[in-house]
């Protein structure tokens, strides 16, 4: 009897026992399927030209899609000179370049703003090198800066790179033209920096040569690779893509767009014939989305779409557009849709995978500014300084209009949710739901 009344109670704990290790279990269940329901923290940062993954693209916050010269923005501030490059953002610090010209004398400036309230946090001029000549619709300062956690990476069109902390201090310099000679580019130097794992990427290209793609050692800013180009002239900035568990290198320019690798340098495949007009010139960057490249190989040349394959082997080509693509504006891919702004104000809607065409519309005047996306809209801005906001997707329709003054033509960023655009003299921070009485 004391045996069996012994061994009920064991049974009982252990019921028990079993009890509370699944209440344990459910609850720790239910606490983690709380924690992937919870929304992931939208990030703020707009390093590098066009944006974190070099698209235009970035999902999630919620930018406007209104807005006027006072009424939702959250700040503007006036910048000393011009320029043509983009603003980039990294935690909550906005960078910018720009050209001070004062008696005939040029500076070439590196700004630093809080992204909270625009004011400016610091302002350097490290010299201006070997003077270029650059078009009337731009200046030296067209390049936009590269941001990574510990440095500021700013170029300009006369060839010169640096880097700074982000605190403003001057690490290194490197100017190109004192190592290859004035190649007297009626252009200027269009290109941006792109950080790799082990160095800073600034080609060299112009229409004379010898022509470099060059890796800079991020730590003194001297080559710490260089490979020969072809000769030839090219403005658009080379893109880093991961695809089929490999990194590479795609560099537009000279009538083809070259692939290496981005770890060892090997050349890895041309796509075009190396043939055509312009010297091979190229402005439009190249873009990657679903497996994708959509690129043109010179000024005004059709568009294609090639897929990447796997190994290094060369792409398989999908279509090619029976009308050449824009100029300047480089291309937007989005929701598996290809968006082309051409120079006269026209924008042209493609199928990523089949090349339909599904609209062309002039929405502005002259554009030279790149498109973004975000949260179903795309923003097209233009000459005189207005943003059409666009509803994506395969119908065309504008579904606001908004003016800031004065001429854009570098591309905006996003923030989160905030929209950071860049006018002809000022810098705006726009922000929904915000009256001029408001404006900090």
């Amino acid at each position: 009897m004391g045996g069996r009344k012994l061994t009920f109670f064991k049974g009982a704990r252990m019921r028990r026992l079993q009890f509370s290790f699944l209440a344990i279990s459910v609850s720790l269940l239910l606490c983690a399927t709380i924690r992937s329901a919870e929304p992931k923290a939208v990030s703020t940062d707009w390093p590098r030209w066009r944006g974190l993954n070099a698209d235009g693209v970035a999902e999630g916050g919620n930018p406007p899609i209104r807005w006027t010269e006072t009424e939702n923005v959250r700040w503007s501030v006036k910048l000393p000179g011009w320029g043509t490059s983009s603003p980039v953002v990294f935690g909550e610090r906005v960078f910018i370049t720009s050209q001070k010209e004062v008696e005939g004398k040029k500076s070439l400036l590196t700004l630093c703003f809080d992204r909270q309230t625009g004011k400016e946090l610091w302002r350097h001029d490290f010299g201006l090198g070997v003077n270029q000549k650059a078009h009337e619709k731009s200046n030296l300062a067209v390049n936009t800066p590269a941001v990574t956690a510990d440095a500021v990476y700013v170029a300009f069109g006369n060839a010169d790179i640096a880097r700074y902390s982000h605190d403003g201090k001057l690490i290194w310099v490197n100017r190109y033209m004192a190592k290859f000679g004035d190649p007297k580019m009626a252009w200027g130097y269009g290109v941006s920096p792109l950080v790799l794992d082990d160095s800073i990427l600034f080609p060299w290209n112009h229409h004379n040569g010898p022509c470099f793609l060059i890796g800079l050692d991020p730590r003194t800013g001297e080559f710490g690779w260089k490979k020969d180009r072809p000769i030839g002239t090219a403005h658009a900035t080379p893109l880093l893509i991961e695809h089929h568990g490999q990194k590479d290198l795609l560099v537009p320019g000279q009538n083809r767009l070259t692939a290496f690798d981005a770890k060892t340098h090997a050349e890895l495949w041309q796509y075009g014939k190396g043939e055509g007009p312009y010297n091979g010139e190229i402005i439009v960057s190249p873009v990657y989305g679903d497996g994708i490249v959509f690129l043109q190989l010179w000024r005004q040349s059709p568009i294609h779409a090639i897929r990447l394959t796997e190994k290094g082997k060369p792409p398989e080509p999908l279509w090619v557009s029976k009308k050449p693509g824009g100029v300047e504006p480089s291309l937007l891919y989005y929701r598996g849709l290809l968006y082309v702004l051409m120079d006269n104000g026209v924008v042209t809607c493609f199928d990523g995978k089949t090349g339909e065409e599904h609209y062309r519309e002039r929405i502005g005047t002259a554009c030279n500014s790149s498109p973004i996306a975000n949260n179903g809209h795309i923003y097209i801005s233009d000459n005189d300084g207005k943003t059409y906001v666009v509803k994506a997707g395969t119908e065309f329709k504008v579904l606001a209009t908004n003016p800031l003054g004065e001429r854009i033509t570098a591309s905006p960023a996003i923030t989160g949710d905030w929209l950071i655009y860049r006018t002809d003299s000022r810098l705006f921070c726009i922000e929904n739901n915000l009256k001029s009485t408001d404006r900090k």
